[in-house]
Formats: C-alpha cells, sequence, structure tokens
C-alpha cells in the first residue's frame, strides 16, 4: 500500500473511531473470534495444523496491544459464517462490507480495499470482460459480493456457487468452471499458494466490485467494536500493519526499484533524470486524482446514506451551527433547500425546535448517545445518535415510525390479552357460583309462579308478587351476563315482537329511574318481529337503558326508543353501517344526558371500560351488548356529544314473515295426565319446588335428595317413569353419572338434566348419553311444562 492510501486509510479509521468510541474502561473477559481455514492469504491451516495468514497475524496483534483475550474457533468459511449468524461467535476477523451485510451485523474501519476481476484459464479466449460470462459458468463464493455483482448484471443463469475462494480457484483450473470473479490480490495470492500456473487475471476492475474488508461483531456490540478500531489504529501508527501486510502480499505488489534499475538511473544521466521528473508529475497527478477519487467516495457514502446526517459545530456561545448535512436529513427534517454553512440549528428545525435542546444536552465530548424523540403533533418516530467527530458533532437521523407503532401495536395486544384473562377469570368464577346462586333463584321464580297462577289479579298481593318476578328474572340475567360475555355460547333464536320487549324493558328502568325520567316509546308503521334470543335481546336494551338513566341521575330528562325498519341491499354505497344485505329491525335509544366526549365514545364498547365511581359499573355492560349483537348477525352504533346527549342505534335482523311468533300464557302451557316424574336434587328448596311446579302440571313427582336413592327407586320400576328430572352438580353421585347408570338399565329413558352452567365438556357428554333436553336454572313453569311434555308424549 502506498504512503498516500495508508494517510487516507488511517484519517477515515480515526474518523470512524471518533464516531464510535465510548468511555471503556476494560474489554469483555473472552471474545469468540471465528477463524476461516480455507480463506488463504487471510487465513488457513497450514501442514503442522496450526493457523497462518494475514489476518491471523493482525487479530494476534490486536490482542496483545489492547489486552484482549480472544477464544480462536476455526473451520471452513460456511460453517464459521453460520455459527456468527447463529450468535455462536463475537468476531469473524475477515468479512467482506457490502450494504446487504450492514443490516446485520456492525463493521470495523476497513483494513484492506481490494478491487475485483476475472479470473480464467490461459488458454481462454472467450471471455474477455463480464458481459462475456453469459452462458458460461463462474464460480463465486456463495453469499460474496461477487455473486451480487453477477445478479446486478443479470447474469443468475452463470452462476456457480462454492464454499469458498479457494474453490472456486480450484474449480477454474480444473475446468470445473469457466470464470471466477474475486478480489484481484486474493485471487493472485491464492493461485501463487496453490500453485496453480494455467490462471491468468484478466485487465482492468470489473465495475462495482470493490471489497472492503473489515472485522465484524455482532450488531450492537459497541464496546468490542471500539476495541478492535483502537487496535488498527495503532498498529497502523506503530508501522506494524505495512509489516503484516508486506509479508503476505509484497511478493505481490512490489515497491520501489531494484538496484538495476538505480545504476540504468544513474548511467543514464540527464535524460534519465528527465525522464524521472516526468514520471514525478504524472505520479503525482495519480496520486491527486486518487485523493478526489477518495474524497468523492466520502462524499456519496456521507450523500447516499438511507439516515439523515448533520455534522454540527459549536459557536462561541455554544449554540450548534450546521456545518454540513445530506439529503436525507433534508428530506427528514421537511427543508425546501440544503441549509447555508454555519447556519443555525434551531430555526431550520422548525416545528422539532425541541429536538434542538435534546443534542445540545446530548451533544458530549466524549461518548456516542442514542434516544428515541416522538415528532410534533405525533407524525412519527426518529432514533436520534450523537456522537462527537473530532471537534464537530455528528447526528444521526432514523426514521423508526413502523417499528415504534409496531412495538405499541405489541403493547396494545398484551393489554387484550390480560383482558382475556380477566374475562377468563370471570368466567370461571361465574360458573363457580351460577349453579348455587341460580338454585335460589329458581326457588324464587317457581314459588312466585306458582302463587300467581292460584292468586286473583285483584288481590294487592299480585302487583307485589309481580315486583319479585321482574326482580329474580333480572338476577338471572345478571348471572346469564356474565356467562355470555366470558363464554360466547349460542344463543337460542326465535321471533320475538319488539314492542312487548321494549314495553317491559321500560317498566323495568321507569323502577330504577324513580320517577326522574320519562320514557317515550315511537314506531315507524308495522314493525316485523326480530329473531333474536329474547333474553339477550331483553338484555342488550336493559343495558342501553340503565346507562341512559344512569347518564340522567340527579338532573332528570327524557329517553325515547325509536323503532323502525331498514332495508340494506348490496347495492347501497356506503353503507350505514357493516351490515350484510337483508332486513332490519333498527331500535335506536336516545337520551337527553350531558353526552360524551369523542375519546370516551371511541372506547365505549371496551371490556372493563367505564367512566363511573368505584362501586357503580363494572365496564361489562356495553361489551356485552356488542358482543350480542354481533352474535346475531346485527350491529350497534352510538353518536354523543358533549351537552347533547347520546343515541345508540341497534341493527337486529327482522324475522321471516311466515315464522309465527311464540307466545304462550300460563293457561296454555301442555300439562300431563298423571305420569310419574323420578326428581332428583340435592337442595332440598329446589326439590320442593319443581316437585310442586310438576304436580301443578298434572305429573306425580317422585322425588329425591340423593341420586343414589333415585337409582335404587328406578331399578326396582324402570319402567314406570315418564321422566327423569335430575340435577347435574350433586355430591357422590352427579347427574352426568347418573344419567349413564339409569341408560344401562332402560336405553331409551328420557332424561332431563337441569343445571345452572354448562361446560363444553359436560354438554358433549350429554349428548354422547343421549339426554333428552338440558334445562337451564333458574327454570320457569314454561320451561319445565314444555320439556317435561315433550318427554312424556315421546314416551307414549
Amino acid at each position: 500500500m502506498t504512503l498516500v492510501r495508508r494517510l487516507v486509510w488511517l484519517t477515515a479509521l480515526l474518523a470512524g473511531f471518533c464516531l464510535v468510541r465510548a468511555d471503556i474502561a476494560v474489554a469483555p473477559p473472552t471474545s469468540r473470534v471465528g477463524m476461516l481455514d480455507d480463506n488463504y492469504p487471510f487465513s488457513f491451516r497450514q501442514a503442522d495444523g496450526t493457523m497462518a495468514g494475514f489476518a491471523v497475524d493482525l487479530t494476534r496483534e490486536i490482542e496483545a496491544v489492547m489486552g484482549l483475550r480472544f477464544e480462536r474457533v476455526t473451520g471452513r468459511t460456511r460453517e464459521v459464517h453460520e455459527q456468527f449468524k447463529a450468535r455462536q461467535l463475537d468476531v469473524l476477523q475477515a468479512y467482506a462490507r457490502f450494504p446487504e451485510r450492514e443490516r446485520e451485523v456492525d463493521f470495523s474501519i476497513p483494513y484492506m480495499t481490494m478491487a475485483g476481476a476475472l479470473f480464467v484459464r490461459a488458454e481462454e479466449k472467450r471471455i474477455a470482460s463480464l458481459e462475456d460470462c453469459r452462458g458460461k459458468r463462474v464460480a463465486v463464493h456463495r453469499g460474496s459480493l461477487g455473486e451480487t455483482i453477477l445478479r446486478r448484471a443479470k447474469l443468475d443463469q452463470s452462476i456457480f456457487t462454492v464454499d469458498s475462494v479457494e474453490e472456486a480457484v480450484r474449480a477454474v483450473a480444473r475446468g470445473e468452471a469457466d470464470a471466477t470473479l474475486v478480489s484481484r490480490l486474493s485471487g493472485l495470492a491464492l493461485a501463487h499458494h496453490l500453485g496453480v500456473k494455467n490462471l491468468r487475471v484478466l485487465e482492468g476492475d470489473v465495475p462495482g466490485y470493490s471489497v472492503q474488508y473489515c472485522y465484524a461483531v455482532q450488531s450492537g456490540d459497541r464496546e468490542l467494536l471500539a476495541r478492535i478500531n483502537e487496535g488498527l489504529a495503532i498498529l497502523e501508527r506503530t508501522g506494524r500493519f505495512g509489516e503484516i501486510y508486506r509479508q503476505w502480499f509484497g511478493h505481490l505488489e512490489p515497491s520501489g526499484y531494484s538496484a538495476l534499475a538505480v545504476m540504468m538511473a544513474v548511467a543514464a544521466g540527464l535524460v534519465v533524470a528527465l525522464l524521472v521528473a516526468l514520471w514525478a508529475v504524472w505520479r503525482l497527478r495519480r496520486m491527486q486524482a486518487r485523493l478526489v477519487r477518495k474524497s468523492e467516495e466520502i462524499r456519496a457514502v456521507f450523500d447516499g446514506a438511507y439516515d439523515g446526517l448533520l455534522v454540527l459545530d459549536r459557536d462561541g456561545a455554544e449554540n450548534l451551527r450546521v456545518r454540513r448535512i445530506n439529503p436525507a436529513g433534508v428530506r427528514l427534517l421537511g427543508l425546501r433547500a440544503l441549509p447555508a454553512p454555519g447556519a443555525p440549528l434551531t430555526p431550520l428545525l422548525g416545528a422539532e425546535a425541541a429536538l434542538a435542546a435534546k443534542l445540545a444536552e446530548a451533544a458530549a465530548p466524549n461518548g456516542v448517545h442514542s434516544f428515541e424523540y416522538e415528532k410534533a403533533d405525533a407524525a412519527g418516530w426518529w432514533r436520534v445518535t450523537v456522537g462527537p467527530l473530532g471537534r464537530s458533532v455528528l447526528v444521526s437521523l432514523g426514521d423508526i415510525t413502523e417499528q415504534v407503532r409496531a412495538r405499541q401495536q405489541l403493547r396494545q395486544q398484551e393489554q387484550r390479552l390480560m383482558q382475556a384473562q380477566k374475562l377468563e377469570a370471570i368466567g370461571t368464577l361465574a360458573g363457580g357460583i351460577a349453579h348455587d346462586f341460580n338454585n335460589v333463584l329458581t326457588a324464587i321464580l317457581g314459588h312466585t309462579e306458582l302463587s300467581l297462577l292460584s292468586l286473583p289479579t285483584s288481590r294487592p298481593e299480585h302487583d307485589g308478587l309481580q315486583q319479585v318476578m321482574r326482580a329474580a328474572r333480572r338476577a338471572r340475567q345478571l348471572v346469564q351476563q356474565i356467562l355470555a360475555f366470558s363464554r360466547r355460547a349460542e344463543s337460542a333464536r326465535q321471533p320475538v315482537e319488539i314492542a312487548p320487549l321494549l314495553k317491559e324493558t321500560t317498566e323495568f328502568l321507569r323502577v330504577l329511574g324513580r320517577g326522574a325520567v320519562a320514557f317515550e316509546m315511537r314506531l315507524t308503521g308495522e314493525t316485523p318481529p326480530i329473531f333474536a334470543d329474547p333474553a339477550q335481546a331483553h338484555q342488550v336494551f336493559m343495558n342501553i337503558g340503565t346507562n341512559a338513566v344512569q347518564a340522567l341521575r340527579g338532573v332528570g330528562g327524557h329517553v325515547i326508543f325509536l323503532v323502525d325498519v331498514l332495508e340494506v341491499t348490496a347495492a347501497d354505497s356506503p353503507k350505514p353501517v357493516a351490515l350484510a344485505p337483508g332486513r332490519y329491525v333498527r331500535v335506536g335509544i336516545q337520551d337527553d344526558g350531558p353526552g360524551m366526549a369523542p375519546e370516551v365514545v371511541a372506547r365505549v364498547f371496551e371490556p372493563f371500560f367505564t367512566t363511573k365511581a368505584p362501586g357503580e359499573g363494572t365496564g361489562l355492560g356495553l361489551s356485552v351488548v356488542h358482543g350480542i349483537v354481533q352474535q346475531h348477525g346485527g350491529a350497534v352504533t352510538v353518536y354523543s356529544q358533549p351537552g347533547r346527549g347520546t343515541l345508540f342505534n341497534v341493527y337486529l335482523p327482522a324475522a321471516a314473515s311466515d315464522v309465527p311468533t311464540k307466545s304462550k300464557s300460563p293457561f296454555e302451557l301442555p300439562r300431563g295426565r298423571g305420569q310419574e316424574v323420578l326428581v332428583v336434587d340435592d337442595d332440598d328448596v329446589v326439590l320442593s319446588t319443581t316437585r310442586e311446579i310438576l304436580a301443578q302440571l298434572g305429573y306425580r313427582p317422585c322425588a329425591f335428595e340423593r341420586a343414589e336413592m333415585a337409582l335404587a327407586e328406578f331399578e326396582a320400576r324402570p319402567a314406570d317413569f315418564a321422566a327423569v328430572f335430575t340435577d347435574l352438580t350433586m355430591p357422590g353421585m352427579n347427574g352426568l353419572q347418573l344419567t349413564a347408570r339409569i341408560k344401562t338399565l332402560r336405553p331409551t329413558q328420557p332424561v332431563l338434566l337441569a343445571s345452572g352452567f354448562f361446560t363444553e365438556a359436560e354438554e358433549i357428554e350429554a349428548t354422547k348419553l343421549r339426554v333428552a333436553r338440558l334445562v337451564p336454572k333458574p327454570f320457569s313453569l314454561s320451561i319445565v311444562a314444555e320439556a317435561v311434555a315433550g318427554c312424556a308424549v315421546n314416551r307414549e
């Protein structure tokens, strides 16, 4: 290497070192260095098994001058590179630097730059340039710059990949390949080492092939990288680097003149002196051209960098001024043109003026500082890196908006996972308490219905019992609300008249409003029934109505139910809401309360989100509404403004006109004709209630508190029972076990299984046992009547 090249190289090395060096007290205790044993003359295994080569000697010298400790890991090129990619190695001592690799690892300052050349066999006359390789076989090291150059030149069909440069050279020498594309110096050194005589190198460098050999470390290991850079700088200053270089490459790039040439120059006298003078002028111009070319390369790297780069200086008042900025920096900062040298930084930043203070704080004389900066108006994010560049400051701006947004989305997903875990916990808790709580409600609902059947409507107690029924049904809905939200169970849908459903809802809400809220229902024309689960539809309107009443608490106001019909066709563009084509009943629940802010409206359907005081709400009501409506194939929207009230629109599918609605009075329920029913429940109150309901319906109940006693009775006379009505959860033998024993004795025996909560596994097991019907608790008179009647009729 010439003196000028060394000076340029050393200047670049020291400049890069200033950018990355931090105050490092000691190096890591031990670093694993990958050494290739098939990469002559950089590193290779000698006949005695020891490693030698230019990079081997260079690594040994860096280890000594910097006090580092290296563990050497040797192997073939492919093996070592795979270990480095798997992060099993800390350093590669000879790794070609090009853009594809810079995204994966961090590189030291280049310690050698070599141009590429084509090597062919001595007798090969067909190949004189890269274009002549089309249709030929060109051997290249897999993943090397040579392979990249061939692909850029659209010579993919000519690529013949091998595992190392040595294999590429041997392949050409043996005639297995027509040419190889490697760095000129490496190819010459390797051919000399292998004793290959039948190769020649083509004149002229291959365009675009300029290999920078560097040390490579794992991305982010700045401490080790700084140590290696410092070691390279020390070896260059002391001249030790030149000695190592001449040892391995001196015979290929001879420098100086031989003694014969000197004697001839002296003998030639003035003629030779003139020639030498002319040669000196030519050589000076050549060096100047090289310096210009090197300067242009540095400028091209600076100007072509993808990240924004700014070189800043401090003035006498310690204010930052721009000495130089690249086009990417102009683009990121939104500048219209390159600023004049020495322009103040703060005015140039415009809306990002807050960045100037951060840069002034981070621009310490030593060390590299990096931080994330959010742009004004949340327009994006930058990764800002600040480090010293001599007496100046180098600032790098990288757009990381996508990475930050991905990180934020990950946090949102984690929050949704936490919400899902909360729901799972609620589902587990609800399943545990549903059985006992629904047993209590079964007794309340059952005895209240029985009392209403026998009590004239003129009695004053009749209205009180109706209120008990409403309260018990509301309690049942609360349990079903949590179970439905946590399990997302399929609903039992049927045609439901909307007017009676909303009338019942307003009666509940009127009690909640305590006379301070006026209710109104407006129906537009003839409204078809909705196709929905009655309990879940009632739950939707109750939840929204309850929110409306609570919004009017203390001030009073109006709640209006608006009902109309909406036809959605495929031609509608844009559609009012995301609905499939069809006919829908739209129910609007409007209040004239204080309304909601836009940020509240955006989150109103989120689970556990509530604006109510602690203890006044769970944040589940509207999320349950959203889930139920979506399950029914409908939609729900909300419109609200502060001070102008709130409007919820619920869209539910209309029932087909030819499907009759179900509406039965207690006196129209199917009744028995004295058939005997075996009843089993470990709760004596539920057992008593069920027995009285069956007796009221015309059956003869035979009741037991324990499954073992009921099984003994069934074994004694299995043909006498029209149906078996059993609880699911009981001590000892549960309902499924009892059903299995009964089916063993009489496979056709109808069995009804009752519970406040059925798991998916229990439903599957009940299906396998051919259970006639699953009866949810708390059950009503009509549910028991229809369930038992179906079994009794089938037995007849």
